[in-house]
């Protein structure tokens, strides 16, 4: 039931501007970022990692950067998936 709920809110998305979903989508996102403790945690270890020359600051600041962006893309496979042709 949970499932069919998210994919009727994901349908209704589709009628939305792109505008109005980077909105939603950062938003989101930002909720991700803030509540995703482990998600988060993994990030930053990765990226810490990966680089090592940016710091702890930077390395937050690109954390949240990249929770926004998968949030917007995947607001905006609702376009792909119903969107007219």
């Amino acid at each position: 039931m949970l499932t069919r709920v998210a994919l009727a809110c994901v349908w209704l998305l589709r009628l939305l501007p792109l505008s109005a979903l980077a909105v939603i989508g950062n938003g989101f996102g930002t909720l991700l970022y803030a509540l995703g403790r482990e998600r988060r945690r993994v990030c930053l270890i990765n990226l810490a990692r990966c680089l090592p020359e940016l710091s702890a600051r930077e390395r937050r600041a690109l954390a949240r950067r990249h929770f926004r962006a998968f949030a917007r893309t995947f607001l905006e496979r609702a376009i792909l998936w119903w969107g007219a042709p």
